[in-house]
């Protein structure tokens, strides 16, 4: 007697299985996808609304913007001026921050 290769239930399950992993690849797709999505989304809440931030949080203008997506895009290419310009991206809110504190204070 022969057994056939594979039974109903063997291969729902192996159906299963295949729609759990296309389930998974769809997932990871969704999450690896976020990072590049986002400043997409942060210069788009930026065009919506022209009250960029509150008084207490310094906002980011559209040229920093654009920077950091020159810099997202070409940063290794630049070198040692990419480098430069990533600590001065990261730096800057701080700088702006602190000048707004200090003309609060006169």
């Amino acid at each position: 007697m022969s057994r056939p290769l594979s039974t109903s239930n063997e291969t729902g399950m192996r159906k299963e299985l295949i729609r759990l992993r296309m389930e998974m690849h769809r997932q990871q797709l969704l999450y690896h996808s976020q990072p590049l999505t986002h400043p997409l989304r942060q210069v788009k809440s930026m065009m919506t609304s022209k009250s960029e931030s509150s008084e207490d949080s310094p906002g980011k203008g559209p040229v920093v913007i654009a920077a950091t997506m020159i810099l997202a895009l070409f940063g290794r290419r630049l070198g040692r001026v990419g480098q430069l310009a990533r600590v001065a991206l990261t730096l800057y809110p701080l700088i702006k921050g602190q000048q707004k504190l200090r003309q609060k204070l006169r």
